[in-house]
């Protein structure tokens, strides 16, 4: 295999940029459609805190343990022959699988015996309900998660990104199956959904998985698995202390539903749709580089080369800043026009739109650390260092629950609080991880590092001030009266309105970033066009698209 460098992780990234931008414009349009048809209704929020309940297994078991856990592991069996990476990841499926199926019938039969006999109030009723019929299809996304983690070490990483595009399609087409129906039923019927939905998404990789499998070890081979065998119980360690640490940050994230919904009924709706905009480019860039980032990092660690470790997390620091920087100040003078032209219009009224944008506002605080927190944890993973990534994580989920009582019971300050609470604590976790990782390691933010992410600040915030002042003056945006506490509510409700308006202000804040960046010569930002240039320059080269 190729010795990995900056430019094979940019071009790992862009590959799984580029799946990743189709499943966000088709879940964009999946979050309009249920925005449209159904409104921010106390049962829109119920079906949204059941969908996060059922999603929690994927993000306990299926995203980061397991990939932290089967990534070192992988890489250093594959090392020594490919067969036995193949075993061990024939072995781990079948494990996996059969460790999956145990905990959904377990947390089945609990959810079914609270329902039944536990004096709970309807709202929360209604919630388990509709969990009961989502839960059976976290088997296909815990699963999807030990394929993407094969398919990222071979250097696959488009159809990583580009899966959830038929689980988005699924569900668009099932919001307007139930468009008509009482709402109450709706969810139900989406919920019912949800399972064909899962396993869509983990029945585009499987061909891949397939395939990999077959060039490696015959079909004999692969009936002669070793449920949980002693290369698979290898991962046991920094399995378990991964999920203690993912699990308290998903617990933590249930919560927050919770705390939403006692700030207001329609709370866990305003969070949803806020947090579908923020993780936008999170997921385009920080969760790329992110999963680009593990297998090299793992394998210049079991090559013994820290220069070349070293190199690759802070060209993933810069690179990652030069995009997310300027994306965070976008989510703040953008985030008005950007929920109205998206949700503003159907059943989604104005004072939605508003709790929505103070929401993102929120959340766009601790964009940034977030990302951070999703590239040092990776740096720890390479090194089998689990501890450190999961005491963090608890941490920072004990200030957040206390945090969002704070700001919930005592300050009153709504759902707003619960993003909030998770900006903070994503800047305590962040500022955690490099502390201890710097004491070990060296300096991590070097002067080239901060030169760079200099730039960027400059740049971004000439442009998020040009677009304040034009956007205020010249279409009457309400982002500075917003801000400022006196929204005088003008935000147009026509399509064609608002799309001129997000087009002209956007249009304002790229043009003026990339003009002083190069005005300045701010490198990692203007890369960005010529590694697109490049990318696209060799693959004419190559005949392909």
């Amino acid at each position: 295999m190729a010795q990995d460098t900056t430019k094979t992780l940019s071009r790992s990234s862009l590959a799984f940029l580029s799946g990743t931008i189709l499943s966000r414009v088709t879940g964009m349009f999946r979050d309009i459609a249920m925005a449209f048809c159904f409104g921010s209704g106390a049962s829109i929020a119920a079906f949204m805190v059941a969908y996060r309940f059922s999603y929690l297994l994927r993000r306990l078991l299926g995203e980061g343990p397991l990939l932290s856990g089967f990534v070192p592991q992988f890489e250093l069996l594959r090392k020594e022959s490919e067969e036995k990476g193949a075993c061990f990841f024939r072995d781990l499926f079948f494990s996996f699988s059969f460790f999956l199926l145990l905990v959904l019938a377990v947390a089945e039969v609990s959810l079914l015996g609270v329902y039944l006999w536990l004096p709970i109030s309807s709202s929360f009723r209604e919630i388990l309900y509709l969990t009961l019929f989502m839960l059976p299809g976290a088997l296909f996304l815990c699963l999807f998660g030990l394929n993407a983690a094969l398919l990222q070490c071979e250097k696959k990483f488009f159809l990583s990104g580009f899966a959830p595009v038929g689980f988005n399609v699924i569900w668009i087409l099932a919001v307007f199956i139930y468009k008509d129906k009482p709402s109450d039923i709706a969810m139900i019927g989406l919920s019912s959904a949800m399972i064909a939905a899962f396993f869509l998404q983990w029945a585009v990789m499987l061909p891949h998985v397939v395939s990999y499998l077959k060039k490696r070890i015959s079909w004999k081979q692969f009936m002669q698995m070793s449920f949980f065998s002693s290369e698979v119980k290898k991962m046991g360690k920094p399995f378990l202390l991964g999920v203690i640490g993912v699990g308290a940050v998903q617990i933590n994230s249930a919560l927050d539903a919770i705390f939403a919904r006692f700030a207001s009924l329609e709370g866990p709706a305003y969070l949803w749709y806020a947090i579908r905009i923020e993780q936008l480019p999170l997921a385009l860039f920080g969760v790329a580089l992110s999963s680009a980032l593990l297998p090299p990092l793992s394998r210049a660690v079991s090559a013994g080369d820290w220069d070349r470790y070293k190199e690759l997390i802070g060209f993933a620091i810069r690179r990652s800043f030069s995009l997310i920087f300027p994306a965070t100040l976008g989510i703040f003078v953008l985030g008005l026009s950007i929920v109205n032209l998206l949700y503003g219009r159907g059943d989604f009224s104005m004072p939605d739109t508003i709790q929505t944008v103070l929401c993102l506002w929120g959340y766009g605080v601790g964009l940034l650390p977030s990302v951070f927190v999703l590239l040092l944890a990776p740096a720890c993973y390479a090194q089998k260092n689990y501890r450190l990534p999961t005491i963090s994580a608890l941490l920072s989920v004990v200030l957040n629950v206390g945090l969002n009582y704070v700001f919930v019971f005592i300050f009153g300050w709504g759902a707003l609080s619960v993003a909030l609470a998770t900006s903070v604590s994503a800047f305590f976790n962040f500022f955690l991880l490099q502390r201890v990782l710097t004491k070990k390691m060296g300096v991590l933010f070097s002067s080239c590092v901060f030169r760079s992410c200099m730039k960027t600040a400059v740049c971004s915030f000439i442009a998020a001030g040009m677009t304040l002042l034009l956007g205020y003056f010249l279409v009457a945006d309400e982002t500075i009266p917003l801000f400022l506490g006196e929204p005088g509510l003008g935000v147009s409700r026509q399509f064609a309105q608002q799309l001129v308006q997000f087009s002209l202000l956007g249009a304002v804040f790229v043009l003026t970033f990339f003009s002083y960046a190069w005005m300045i010569r701010a490198e990692d930002i203007l890369e960005l066009v010529r590694i697109r240039k490049a990318e696209i320059y060799t693959a004419q080269e190559k005949g392909e698209p």
